[in-house]
């Protein structure tokens, strides 16, 4: 008989899922050049976090595998076929801006606070309850099961590359790691750096300095330039753009030197506009101090091609029904020895081609003297709606929802499109408040809960079929 997954049956479960959960939340799982070895490949909290999950997996009875620290898995079952669930340990930097600390997991109003809270480790371990859930009930499964750890999600998915080399693709998978109720089409996303040297000969000001932004995939938080200009008047030109720009402006002199800061909101980027980008304010600014005039005209082409977070500055926008809007993220700026980079995130609709947009994107950026290179270009996935495994993925949802809401599609990169067959499927919802990338990231509690009895009757029917 099958068993009755609700919430009154999963209350039992609750107490060990947040004290576990908490203690993931709890590890700094930043990818960290400085902790990197050959047994930590992206440093130590990532493999503190992979080897908190191999062990907690192991300590319920599963076989787990740890793969040269890249990644790592715990199987339960037996067969040919193989489900595959993918999830990932790292996590972005917390950024600016937390009420508590972001590596100490709290619980307030029914939220738990943290780090990873909904990316991705408050998704993990509920994804982890059901199939504990399930094994505790003696479920015997007729295929398969892998839960495979990544650990460079948020940066150059190295992990699943390295992951895939050495381990078997699963037949077919989804990954917790997006919305319900199901993710049928994620976006094209390509990561690319534009640079230009700037002569700053013949300025009555000289740029020496212009950072920004943390990584490419959020919308930078803090922006900073330093600015040789012997105007006292600068101070008081900092303080009209407060009154015009969203982020707050500070500016302090040392000897013969202005430093500018600008403080955003930041965000994930494939919604830009959800946050407040500290890089495209200052530029505002910058624009109009008194460089050199290619510096001036550089700096201009920049915020007027680069503002619009459609592609309009560029002529590059596009839409479809499927997926929406091309979204343009100016993640990063450095300028070192006069060379200026910008770091841009950009996610295209699944139908656009990538070949002609790009192109017009690149004669843009050659126009005015940039050089572009491509960082990682992931292509668009797409699964029909009428695909069985996405109907079976709906129907668990609607069941214990009720929401008639059909298969999404969105512009953020899941690990759906590491596998031969696969989709996002939770662990948020459609009223979800999406945290991800922002300070004071949390996960809703019920919503956790709710998550953890979808995935445990998702799971029973696909390896009871």
């Amino acid at each position: 008989m099958k068993p009755m997954f609700t919430r009154e049956s999963f209350t039992s479960y609750e107490a060990y899922m947040l004290k576990h959960l908490s203690s993931l939340l709890e590890i700094p799982s930043m990818y960290d050049e400085a902790t990197i070895s050959e047994e930590n490949p992206f440093g130590k909290g990532i493999g503190d976090a992979l080897s908190h999950m191999l062990q907690l997996g192991e300590v319920e009875g599963f076989e787990t595998k740890n793969v040269n620290g890249y990644a790592g898995h715990i199987e339960w079952g037996e067969g040919e076929e193989l489900l595959g669930i993918l999830g990932h340990v790292d996590v972005v930097p917390p950024g600016e801006g937390w009420t508590n600390d972001p590596f100490r997991a709290i619980i307030q109003d029914g939220k738990m606070y943290a780090r990873g809270a909904q990316d991705d480790k408050g998704p993990i371990m509920a994804a982890f309850m059901a199939m504990k859930w399930l094994r505790d009930l003696g479920v015997k499964p007729n295929k398969r099961v892998r839960f495979i750890f990544g650990t460079d999600e948020e940066r150059n998915w190295d992990c699943m590359k390295h992951y895939f080399d050495k381990e078997e693709m699963p037949s077919f998978g989804f990954t917790p790691d997006a919305t319900f109720p199901v993710i049928h089409a994620e976006k094209g996303l390509i990561d690319l750096q534009i640079s230009k040297p700037l002569s700053n000969e013949n300025g009555e000001a000289v740029l020496k300095h212009f950072s920004g932004g943390e990584r490419l995939n959020m919308v930078a938080q803090t922006a900073s330039a330093t600015v040789m200009w012997d105007d006292v008047n600068v101070p008081l030109l900092i303080e009209e753009y407060n009154y015009n720009e969203p982020c707050p402006i500070s500016v302090c002199k040392e000897k013969d030197a202005w430093t500018i800061t600008v403080t955003g909101k930041t965000a994930h980027a494939m919604e830009p506009d959800n946050g407040e980008n500290a890089i495209l304010s200052l530029l505002s600014i910058l624009r109009n101090i008194p460089f050199a005039e290619p510096v001036r005209e550089t700096l201009y082409w920049l915020h007027e091609s680069l503002a619009d977070s459609r592609g309009n500055g560029l002529d590059v926008a596009c839409k479809d029904d499927l997926s929406g809007p091309l979204t343009l993220n100016v993640g990063t700026t450095s300028m070192e020895n006069d060379l200026l980079t910008i770091g841009l995130n950009i996610r295209y609709p699944v139908t656009a081609a990538f070949h002609e947009w790009y192109g017009v994107f690149d004669q843009h950026v050659k126009a005015n003297g940039f050089t572009s290179h491509v960082l990682e270009h992931l292509e668009p996935i797409y699964l029909a709606k009428e695909d069985p495994l996405v109907q079976k993925l709906l129907h668990v949802y609607h069941k214990h929802t009720g929401d008639e809401t059909g298969p999404l599609a969105i512009g953020g990169a899941t690990y759906a499109r590491a596998l031969k067959k696969g989709v996002a499927y939770g662990a948020l919802f459609t009223h979800s408040t999406h945290t991800a990338h922002q300070a004071d990231e949390h996960m809703d509690l019920e919503d956790l809960f709710q998550a953890v009895i979808i995935y445990a009757e998702l799971l029973y029917d696909l390896i009871t079929d």
